[in-house]
This record gives C-alpha cells, sequence and structure tokens, in this order.
C-alpha cells in the first residue's frame, strides 16, 4: 500500500459510522491450547493436531520427508505465516492487548476467528475432532471473557455429519453462551477403496450423503450467522509440492464457490429463507462470477431454456440437406441428422434448479444477495464489484463485509488495515453509502438479521439497533 496521509485512528475519527472487522483472526497461544487440549482428554495435545493439521486431516507437507511428499503429490502448506511484528503477534494471542488498542487501530468491534483451531473440522478422527473443537471453545470462552463491548469470539463447529454439528453448537451456545460460529465448509470424504490420498468433496448440501437440514434449522433457531472460512489448498489444481503461493491464491474463493452451490442447487437457501450466510476471506469477485453463472445457466438449461437444446426438436432432414448442399471437403452420410438427434437424446433429463425453488431470475438473485454475505480483505481492491449493478444480475447489490485478516502474514502491520481500507474511497472504487456497508452495515444486517440481539452489549449496540430497525 501506498504511504497513508490519516492513521487509522484519524480515519475512524472522519467516519459518521462504526468500524466493524467481520474477520479478524486470534493467533492461538499455544501453550495455553495444549492445555485445554488435555484437559478435554487429548493425551498428545495440540501434537496430536500437528501430526494431521491438513483440510482433510492428512499429515503436513513439514512433516514429510522429501520422497514422501512427491509420492504422495503432498502440498506446499504455509509457512512463515505470521507478522514478526511482536506487539502484533502479541495482540491477536492475547485478547486484551488487542481490545486495548482497537481505538488506536480504528476498529469499533471485531469478530474473531481461529488460526490452526479452522482445521479442527477437519480431522479424519471423529473423537479428536470432537475434543480439539469442545476444547477451542472453551479456550476462546476463557479468553474472551469481560472483553464482549468490543470483541466477539468464534466457536468451532465440525460438519462431518448434522448430528455433531449440532452437539457443539448447543454446547458453544447453551452451556459457553457464545453467540458466532463457523462451520466446516465441507467434509473431504475418502472413497472406499481405500487410498487414502483419493477424496471427494461433500458441500453439505447438493448430493451429499448426509441430510444437513436439521442443522440449518437449528443454525436458524438459534440465531446463528452460518459463517463459513475453510480452504481449497490441496484440491486438484492446488496441489504443488514445492510453492505455496500457487496453492494458496483463490483457495479460500474455491473452497466458498463449492460451498455455495452445494447449498443452492441442494436447495437449502430456498428452503430455509431465513438462514444467514457468510463466505469468508475469498473476496467477492467468486461470487459475482457465481450469481452471473447461475442467471446464465437458468436461461439456458433451465426449463424453457432446454427447450432450444431438446434433440426431439432437431430437423434431421433440414441438417442432412444443408450439409450436402454445403459438404465442401466432408462426405455426407445420408440420414446422419436423423440419427445424430437419437443418439444424443437421454432419458436422465432433470432441472437443475428444481431443489433451489428457482421460478425466475429474481429468486436466484433474492437468495444470493439476500442470504449470502462475502467477506473482502482491506487490500482488495475488487470488493467494490459487488456493488456494480450495471453487470450484476438484478437490481440489488451484493454484501461484501470487510474482513482485516489481522495475525495472518497477509497483514504485516496492524494498523496499517484501515488505512488500507479507506483506499477504496480514495480512488473511487466505492462512493461514501457503498464504504459504510463495507465497512460495517452489511455485516450488522447480516448477523443482526440473523439474531436481533446479536449487538447487545457491544459499543455499537445503539447504531445496530437504529440500522436494524430502518
Amino acid at each position: 500500500m501506498s504511504t497513508p496521509e490519516q492513521t487509522a485512528s484519524e480515519i475512524r475519527g472522519s467516519l459518521d459510522h462504526p468500524v466493524v472487522d467481520a474477520d479478524g483472526h486470534i493467533v492461538e497461544y499455544w501453550p495455553e491450547l495444549d492445555r485445554y487440549m488435555k484437559a478435554e482428554g487429548i493425551d498428545a495435545g495440540i501434537a496430536a493436531f500437528m501430526q494431521s493439521a491438513n483440510f482433510d486431516g492428512s499429515p503436513p507437507w513439514q512433516r514429510m520427508s522429501p520422497e514422501d511428499r512427491e509420492r504422495k503429490r503432498a502440498f506446499r502448506s504455509p509457512w512463515w505465516g505470521f507478522p514478526n511484528d511482536a506487539r502484533d503477534l502479541a495482540s491477536a494471542s492475547a485478547p486484551a492487548l488487542l481490545h486495548s488498542r482497537l481505538d488506536e487501530l480504528g476498529i469499533d468491534l471485531a469478530i474473531c476467528y481461529p488460526s490452526i483451531g479452522l482445521n479442527f473440522s477437519a480431522q479424519r478422527d471423529e473423537t479428536l475432532r470432537r475434543k480439539a473443537a469442545r476444547a477451542y471453545n472453551r479456550y476462546v470462552h476463557d479468553q474472551f471473557e469481560g472483553l464482549g463491548d468490543r470483541l466477539i469470539p468464534v466457536a468451532v463447529i465440525p460438519t462431518n455429519d448434522p448430528n455433531e454439528a449440532i452437539d457443539e453448537i448447543d454446547f458453544a451456545t447453551e452451556e459457553l453462551g457464545l453467540r458466532a460460529v463457523v462451520l466446516g465448509s465441507f467434509a473431504a470424504r475418502r472413497f472406499e477403496d481405500g487410498n487414502e490420498n483419493a477424496f471427494w468433496i461433500d458441500g453439505l448440501g447438493l448430493d451429499s450423503i448426509h441430510d444437513y437440514d436439521p442443522l440449518w434449522q437449528r443454525l436458524v433457531d438459534k440465531g446463528l450467522l452460518a459463517s463459513f472460512h475453510s480452504g481449497s489448498m490441496g484440491w486438484s489444481g492446488r496441489r504443488s509440492t514445492t510453492n505455496f503461493s500457487y496453492n494458496h491464491m483463490g483457495n479460500f474463493a474455491g473452497a466458498n464457490e463449492a460451498t455455495a452451490k452445494s447449498m443452492f442447487f441442494g436447495g437449502v437457501l430456498n428452503r430455509f429463507p431465513e438462514l444467514r450466510t457468510a463466505f469468508l476471506e475469498g473476496g467477492v469477485t467468486w461470487a459475482v462470477q457465481m450469481l452471473v453463472g447461475f442467471v446464465e445457466h437458468w436461461h439456458k438449461r433451465g426449463p424453457e431454456g432446454l427447450k432450444d437444446l431438446d434433440p426431439k426438436g432437431l430437423d434431421g432432414e433440414l441438417y442432412d440437406q444443408l450439409i450436402a448442399e454445403n459438404a465442401g471437403p466432408l462426405s455426407p452420410v445420408p440420414g446422419w441428422g436423423t440419427m445424430l438427434g437419437r443418439i444424443t437424446d437421454t432419458a436422465d433429463v432433470v432441472n437443475d434448479f428444481e431443489l433451489a425453488g428457482i421460478g425466475s431470475k429474481e429468486d436466484i438473485c433474492r437468495q444470493v444477495t439476500q442470504q449470502c454475505c462475502f467477506g473482502c480483505e482491506a487490500d482488495d481492491p475488487l470488493a467494490g464489484l459487488a456493488y456494480d449493478t450495471k453487470r450484476i444480475p438484478g437490481d440489488d447489490p451484493m454484501l461484501p463485509i470487510f474482513s482485516s485478516d489481522i495475525g495472518h502474514w497477509d497483514v504485516a502491520h496492524m494498523h496499517e488495515v484501515l488505512p488500507e481500507a479507506y483506499e477504496h474511497i480514495e480512488h473511487g472504487w466505492m462512493n461514501r453509502d457503498q464504504f459504510r456497508g463495507f465497512m460495517c452495515d452489511n455485516a450488522v444486517r447480516m448477523y443482526g438479521e440473523a439474531n436481533p440481539h446479536f449487538f447487545e452489549g457491544t459499543v455499537i449496540e445503539d447504531y445496530a439497533a437504529k440500522r436494524l430497525g430502518a
């Protein structure tokens, strides 16, 4: 970023609205989390997780020999993943220190996601997976106690099956009083042939091996926004054995798209119109392309569009006549047009949009623009694309939400985050109203529609109540 003319606190002072960080990160203090994991019955503590810390519960690159990396095509995972600014790193590890610095950073309220805890949901061993999530949730409950006016911790919810997810949601909300959750975005299911490296992605909606409707209903009943923050490093196309950046670029967007499409085509958004979802750290460009793709496919492969593709509608005789009249070097085969119509026909014709409950373009746009929001980092110059209604189908913009990503390598210095975000104003990428939505109102809307009481007790309680009332 260019050298800012204003500090974060000065920029915040110039705004007429709060700044809500909808996706900051803690860096778990490993010695303390280790104690929680051992207390939960994981004898090896955090070391048990480090042995299988990947998205699919497989051993990480760092723990393999060079020969095994090549043989198993182990993907190069993160290294030097945290800033070396001691004060910033300590702030990400000690919530009390972060709380004391929020005015300096220009942030009113921060929703704090895990770091290594994001991968707890991916553990293959059910006992380890459940106990690690339970330990993490106890850990953040205790570490953030008394800081809820400005910091909101997020509970880890594994989603290997809906009952497991519901058990942890109930514990996190009823026993611990946590009000925000992050769900495993998918389950990496292994095939039954025994190959430990062969897996397919269950996006929790379309074609899932489980019925996740009880989970979606529980989220609605509990007033929880369903947030997703898994990556797709290690999926096909992101499996370099040597280059982390190759694997990392677009990996959150890739996982978000898989889950969002699975939920849309699986009818989750249709059956649960009150469900609110957040797809984090992947930006919004993938979602714009997804929405455009939904509408294009609806027009061309929906019930009406398929009429133009039905092989039964092909005039085989006319086709053959035109080929014969314009054969050039072709050697026409009499009757090929009729035969082509027969061999390309199929009895397995379906309406891809039936479960999604789509009867018009407006139905698609409503689900995506009203029920979904999309986390964009401060330095993402394309976040404003969400507001480009000249190109986005429908009349409503999409909902980008500000995601600082503090605590991770993306943010070398915390005080630079708000000035980076403010460049949307300085460069004309967003107007003031759009910036307000990005930095505050979209998050207030989505959390508040899921749970009208979400912001009670926070420093933006009155502001949120007015916005939600409006």
